[in-house]
This record gives C-alpha cells, structure tokens and sequence, in this order.
C-alpha cells in the first residue's frame, strides 16, 4: 500500500501544477470576463486578429474550404495562411468542438488552460532537476513569467510556452534514459503548433545538447561524456527529422509559402553587430522589472511590438545573479552566459527568428526556462549560493536603472506614476525573497518555500491582470470604444450579410478583420502571411502592403471586384443597400451599381515596364484600362491583343473610369462558382481576348477554356486566361503541391516512426532475454 502511494504521488504534484497555474490564471482574468458577461477582450492583436482568426478557420473546416480560401482577403491558400496562427494548435481544435460564434465567450477558458498546461509540462521537466516544492515554483514562474504577461495581447504565442517544455523533457529523456518515442512526438507537436518558432527552438536545443550533453560533464570524467554523447548525435538528428517529419501536413506547405513571402525575407545584414543604447536599457528593464503593455511602456521606449520582457514574478533574477556568482561554469551556467551574449547582438538575436531584420526577442520564453531553472537550483541549495548577494546586486541595479529613468524623465519616461508602480513591485519582490529565505532573523518562517509560493502566485496573479488592463485601457482610449463595444464592432459588424461572390464586400477600416469574423469575401485584411502575390499587386500598384491591406491608389476596388461598401456612417455617396446594429452603432452597406464581377476581358495591352513609368496614383486606372502583361509574356499576348494606344483608347485617367468600367463589362462573367479547389467563370466575347480574374497568382492554379488547357499568365500577382469569341466556360483547378507534399511525408514518416520504435522495443527485448 505505502509503495502504491509513493508511485502515485508524483502524480499528485502534476495535478497540483495544473490547478495551481489555472487558478492563477482565472484569478488574473475572469474579473474582465464577469465584468464584460463572459468575453474576454484584450486589445489591438488580439481583439483584431485572434478572434477573427480563430472563427474563420472554425467556419472554413466546417464548410471545407481548406484549399483556397476567398474568405482571407482576395483569396489566399488556408493552410499556409494559418498555420502560424491555429491549424497546428490542439487549443484551437478545443474551440473547434463550438460553433465559431462561440469563440469570443471560449477563449478565455482556453487561455487559463494553456496557462495551466504551460505549468504542468514546465513542472514535468523542473522535477527531474529539483525537489517537487521548488519545481513548482518553477512552474508558476515559468507559466506567468514578463514573457508571457507582456505577450498576452498574441493568444497564439502561449500555444508555444505551454508546449516548448515537452521538447526539453523529451530531449532530456532520450539521452539520460533512451527513451525514443517523447523526444520524436514532442518535436512533432511542437513542429505542427508553430514552424516559426520551432526553427528558433531548433537552435536552442542545439545550444542546449552541445552544452549539456557534449561539454556538460555532469555525470562522468572530463571527456567521457563527449565521446558517449557524440555518438547519439546521428540517432537524435534521425528522430527529429521523423518528427519534423510527421508534422510535414503543416511544416511543408508553411515553410514553402514563407521562403515566398516579402515580410520574412527581409533579412537582418550581418554588419548590424550592436544595439542601441535603449534597447540595451530595455533589456535590463526586461529582466530586473515586470512586464508592461507594448502599445504604452512607462519609459525608454514609448512603444514597440518587440515582446522585451523576461521577468520572474516576484524573484526577478536575483537567485539567477546568485547561480552565476558561484562561478561554477557547469552547463547551465555557460548557456545562460551564452544567451546573454546572443541577445546583446541583432546578428545572433536574428537566429531565433528566422533571421528577419526586425529585433524580435519572441525567443525569450526560452530563456525564462532556463532562468527559471536556475532559481529553482538555488532554492534546493541555499546554502551553496550568495543568494543575498544575489538579492543585493539586483536591487542595486533596480535603484541604478530608476536613477537614471529619473535624471532623464523629460525625454525618456512616458507614464511616472506607472514607473513607480513597476519600481515598488520589483524592489518589493527582493525584499520578500530575501525576507523569505532567512535573510531577516526575526521573520524566518516555518515553510519559507509555502509562503515563496503563495506570494509569487499573488503577484504573478496581480502582475498578469494589470496587464491585460492596460492594455485594454490603452486599446479602448485610443479608438474611443468599450471593450464591450469592440466586441460588437469586430464581430458583428457582418451579422447576417450574404455571400457576395463575384463581388467582393469593403469594410471601412481593414484592421479589425470583420469580414473574417462574419466568414465574407472581404477586399482587405490585417494578416502577414497571406499569398505572395497580394504582395506583389500592392508594390505594383506603388502602395507597398507589410501586415494590413492598404487602400492602394482610387481605382483599386472597382479592378478587385468590390460590389459593397460596409461603413459605420452614412458618408458615401449610393445609396443604402440595407442596414442593421452591431450592438452600439448602425452599420450601412452600400451597393456600387457600376461594379465588376470577378472576370473581365481585355483587347489592348502594355508591358509591366511601361507600367512602371506610370504615376502610381493612376497605375490601378491603367489596370482597368488596359492588360499589363509581364515583358516576357508581350510575345504571346500580341498575336490576340493590340497594344494600348492613348489616342485610340483614352488617357488613363480617373475621369476616365466609369466608361473604362463599361468597356469591360462589355464581355464579363456572366455565370460564377467556386469551390475550395475550383472557380468556374462563363464569359462571352465579340472576338478573341484574354479575361482578367483578380485572384492571387499561384503555380497550384491550373486552367481550361471550353475543357483545353490554358496557359495562366501573372498579371501583377494576379491572373489572365486567352479566351475565344463566343461563349467560354472557364475553369481554374487548385492543386497545392506543396500540401500534398506534405500530407505525404506525414503518412511515410508516421510509417517509418511507427516501424523504428517497434526496431527499437524488439531490440531492447532482445538484450534483456540475452542477459
């Protein structure tokens, strides 16, 4: 019975991270959700692109538009598009079990549970190193860490936290107990939740087994465990490739539309070896003092979308400073150095994100683990520190860093109330640490670890929903809304409105993605990591588009096909198509009776060098005027089309645009479909022309006209088709090859894990029945 009880007990403590972090977590959070009925809101990126994001793609694989998808602006593939964002998310498929509509009301359960899961794997891995009570502490530390306070405003981000954990255990179990199959599922989960943190996570880990595992010497004579460990490198690189392997349904098609998408191949140069002056202040901010909210920090830095932070919750990193101090230089002691070090430069910072010119520090939740890590061995061995030492160096440099905010308050310092606030926090936090381990005589108390726990819980609490309400009341003064009425704005603001196809739907502020939300075919849209060639129609069209769809120059709606025009005024010259409330204000939708559908021909043409030379103010009329063809396509389109002449066809200009208009509805899509994998278009013309279709160029396009294959030609990131006089029944077929890829590799890979696992059990069977 006393055996049963201790197998069972770890047990025990897993469950007690898992409700402690929940608690945690619904203590910062529900007042908002009582306070708004349910919902939680947390500003900008989240109230904009999470819950939008989430109900779209709930919406999208109910309806199995999982291909290409007309609902992500002008149309984008849906798995590359979210990848990044849900597809790979076991928390999303939770939602998915809900209506969409269910989503704003779900996601804050979901939130405490990734808080919670975040607690449980961390916990799982801090054991191995710790005793139960200081893992513990670890968890909560980990789980509500600056990183993930300040990151609460990126819902998906917390997939990452909550799950990067089992990549360490997984690791760890591999090489200290040959267990293969964790490290192969944690590589596989964590591949599908996110590539682009996973490529960062691959780095570390690498960092992390060469200074563990080759260089650590824990366990053995110097040199003993380099040539032991060196030999598993090859079956660790196998298992992580069959990992990564298994997530190829999502890893390959992502990485295929990523290597193509301008935001990501913007690289850092090598010659950017430091950093400024600020950013080395905010990093010791990020450290030494608790998270703020990115669109309003109280000093250094008005605002940035960064995620600097790294704060412990109460602890801070004095029991850090006391694990360096010791100068032990073990393993953990040189990588914690090492990062430092990889921090202090936007080259090697640039590693954990794709190598991207902007100086994201979205890596840092691994470094908390491992600060985490480090605090955790301390409190197991006080007595080997200088853990007041360490306590003393921090409040040294908190008093150090507040100095100088003060000298330099007039230029530096934004919120003063706000900086004391976040001082009193941070000094407080070491007077209770030193407190709390003896450092005072007199307050010594019976279960130091208890009450060091029960105190960071608080304020990891405290320190979290502050946050989420600075963010809200930053959000709700800036735009003039309650959190309630952002609701309503950004989810409502569609209700009910029909499909549109071949028209297209304007809402007046692309930002808040209200068509996502109401699953409508909208012109615009605030996500990165669309189709290629939006991109490219946008630097075309001389208004270059980075995260949200610009409005590009007069002209561009009526050549995308915008049949209405969804405002929050009655400030447009049609009249009103129809209107309704979105809970706090009146919605008119206006019809543009002159709109084209999607699919119109074309008699004339210039090359895209000729449309270069033109007034980027006038280059979206010279597309409804005129073909632009590539210079290398000029060849092929002049046996069928004239070149444009001014004086035969006009100036192109905006007087010119409704008789422009006119001239292509004279052969235009007379009958559409659409499917996941398909549109379909009949058109009739007087002669042989090409038809414009303003959908994103992609080689996974194929086409026929009158069931013969056609060739598909790029039309600034868009796409034309010959068709003959009479009538044409056009059909495009979409056929991601990089997604079939992908599926395959999955299967093959599930196949061989399934058949090396089983290798490797009949193995061990047959050592043991041997000895």
């Amino acid at each position: 019975m006393k055996q049963t009880l201790q197998n069972r007990f770890p047990r025990w403590w897993l469950l007690l991270a898992f409700v402690l972090n929940f608690a945690i977590a619904a203590a910062a959070l529900l007042p908002y959700m009582i306070r708004d009925g349910g919902l939680l809101l947390v500003a900008a990126d989240f109230d904009a692109e999470q819950l939008s994001y989430n109900m779209l793609c709930n919406n999208a694989i109910k309806s199995g538009e999982v291909l290409w998808n007309w609902r992500i602006d002008i149309g984008s593939d849906f798995v590359s598009s979210f990848s990044f964002y849900t597809l790979g998310s076991p928390f999303f498929w939770l939602s998915f079990l809900f209506p969409a509509s269910a989503f704003p009301y779900l996601v804050g359960w979901i939130y405490m549970l990734k808080y919670a899961v975040a607690g449980l794997t961390s916990f799982a891995y801090f054991r191995r190193s710790a005793s139960e009570k200081s893992a513990l502490l670890g968890s909560v530390l980990y789980a509500f860490s600056g990183f993930s306070c300040i990151n609460v405003v990126f819902y998906h981000f917390h997939d990452v936290i909550a799950l990067f954990p089992l990549l360490m255990l997984g690791l760890d179990k591999r090489m200290q107990e040959g267990k293969k199959a964790p490290f192969l599922f944690a590589v596989t989960i964590n591949a599908l939740v996110n590539y682009y943190f996973f490529i960062g996570e691959v780095f570390f880990l690498v960092f992390y087994y060469i200074t563990r595992y080759l260089f650590g010497g824990e366990d053995a004579r110097p040199g003993a465990d380099l040539r032991k460990n060196a030999r598993k490198i090859p079956a660790c690189i196998l298992e992580g490739c069959l990992g990564v392997g298994m997530a190829g349904v999502l890893f390959i098609p992502s990485i295929a539309a990523v290597l193509n998408n301008p935001r990501v191949s913007d690289h850092i140069s090598l010659s950017q070896l430091t950093f400024d002056w600020p950013n080395y202040l905010q990093m010791l901010r990020a450290l030494f003092f608790p998270a703020e909210n990115m669109f309003n920090f109280s000093a250094v830095v008005h605002d940035n979308w960064y995620s600097i932070a790294a704060y412990l919750p109460l602890v801070g990193v004095c029991l850090v400073l006391a694990y360096l101090l010791r100068w032990k230089w073990d393993w953990l002691h040189v990588l914690l150095v090492g990062l430092f070090l990889v921090a202090a430069s936007p080259v090697s910072n640039s590693l954990f994100v794709m190598f991207t010119s902007e100086p994201y520090r979205r890596w840092y939740y691994m470094l908390v683990f491992l600060l985490v890590l480090a605090t955790i061995k301390v409190l197991d061995h006080l007595q080997d520190y200088p853990w007041r030492a360490g306590c003393g160096i921090s409040a040294a440099v908190i008093a150090a860093i507040t100095l100088y905010l003060y000298v330099k308050r007039d230029t530096i310092v934004y919120r003063k109330y706000w900086l004391v606030v976040l001082t009193l926090i941070a000094i407080g936090g070491v007077v209770l640490l030193f407190a709390a381990l003896g450092g005072v005589r007199r307050l010594r108390l019976r279960r130091p670890m208890a009450a060091l726990t029960a105190c960071t819980a608080l304020v990891a609490a405290l320190t979290t929903g502050f946050t989420v309400g600075t963010y809200q009341r930053a959000y709700t003064q800036t735009i003039g809304l309650t959190t309630t009425e952002i609701y309503g704005d950004v989810i409502h603001s569609g209700d009910g409105l029909p499909d549109a196809l071949p028209y297209r739907y304007y809402f007046w502020e692309p930002y808040s993605n209200r068509g996502m939300a109401a699953y409508l075919p909208d012109r615009t849209s605030f996500l990165s990591t669309l189709s290629p060639s939006i991109f490219t129609l946008y630097d075309a069209l001389g208004d270059e588009r980075h995260a949200i769809t610009p409005a590009g120059p007069e002209g561009t709606n009526e050549l995308l096909s915008v049949g209405y025009y969804i405002r929050n005024n009655s400030d447009w010259p049609d009249e009103i198509y129809t209107s309704f409330s979105n809970g706090h204000e009146q919605i008119n939708v206006y019809q543009d009776s002159h709109a084209l559908p999607i699919g119109f021909c074309y008699d004339t043409y210039m090359t895209r060098s000729e449309f270069d030379e033109i007034d980027p103010a006038e280059r979206a009329h010279s597309m409804l005027k005129t073909l632009v063809v590539a210079d290398e396509d000029e060849a092929t389109v002049s046996t069928i089309l004239r070149h444009y002449d001014a004086a035969l066809d006009g100036k192109i200009s905006q007087e010119n645009k409704y008789a422009d208009m006119d001239k292509r509805r004279e052969a235009c899509t007379d009958v559409f479909d659409y499917g996941t994998d398909y549109f379909y278009s009949e058109i009739t013309s007087g002669s042989e022309q090409y038809a414009f279709f303003s959908v994103p160029y992609d080689k996974a396009w194929s086409a026929t006209v009158n069931g013969e294959s056609a060739e598909i030609l790029n039309i600034n990131g868009l796409m034309a088709v010959k068709v003959n006089a009479g009538k044409n029944c056009i059909r495009f077929h979409y056929s991601p090859t990089p997604l079939w890829c992908g599926i395959g590799v999955s299967a093959i890979s599930i196949l061989l894990t399934a058949i090396y696992l089983l290798a490797g059990r009949r193995s061990r069977k047959s050592k043991k029945e041997v000895l």
